[in-house]
C-alpha cells in the first residue's frame, strides 16, 4: 500500500500542473487542423479572389435581404438575383442573411455547391464577406 500512494500523489500533481493533458483523457489530446486559406472563427474557408477589383468594397452592390426566408426560398431568390445582376452588368450582390437564424443560408452561400452553381452558369465571381451577417458575390468580368 505504501508504494501505490506515491504514484497516486504524483498523478494528481500532474493533473493539477498540466490540466489540458488530462481534460479528455491521456490519449485524447485536442488536435488542431491546419489548412490553406483564411478562416473565420467558425472554420468556414473564405474563398480566394478571382482578381475582382471590387474586393472588399460593396458600396455599389445590389442588397438582397434574406431575413425571414426559408433555405429553399432563399436559394431560388439568390439564383434569380445573381442571374439578373450579372446580366445587368452590376459589380456584385450583397446578401444579408443574418448570423443567428441565417446560418443555413450563410453556409450554403459559402459552400462548394454554390460555387459550382456559379461556375455552371459561366459566371466569373468571387465570394467574400466582411462579417458573419452578410455574404458578397463580386463579378469579375473578362468581356
Amino acid at each position: 500500500m505504501s508504494r501505490a500512494l506515491p504514484n497516486l500523489v504524483k498523478t494528481m500533481a500532474n493533473r493539477r500542473n498540466n490540466p489540458n493533458e488530462y481534460k479528455f483523457g491521456r490519449n485524447h489530446h485536442v488536435k488542431v487542423k491546419k489548412g490553406k486559406g483564411k478562416r473565420n472563427n467558425q472554420n468556414h474557408r473564405a474563398m480566394s479572389s478571382f482578381g475582382s477589383n471590387n474586393y472588399g468594397n460593396d458600396t455599389n452592390y445590389k442588397s438582397i435581404d434574406l431575413h425571414n426566408s426559408a433555405l429553399h426560398q432563399a436559394k431560388d431568390r439568390i439564383k434569380d438575383e445573381l442571374r439578373d445582376a450579372y446580366s445587368d452588368s452590376l459589380p456584385g450582390v450583397k446578401f444579408i442573411h443574418g448570423f443567428n437564424n441565417g446560418t443555413a443560408i450563410r453556409d450554403w452561400l459559402r459552400s462548394e455547391s454554390f460555387q459550382q452553381f456559379i461556375e455552371s452558369k459561366k459566371m466569373t465571381a468571387n465570394i467574400w464577406y466582411n462579417n458573419e451577417g452578410t455574404t458578397n458575390v463580386s463579378f469579375g468580368r473578362t468581356n
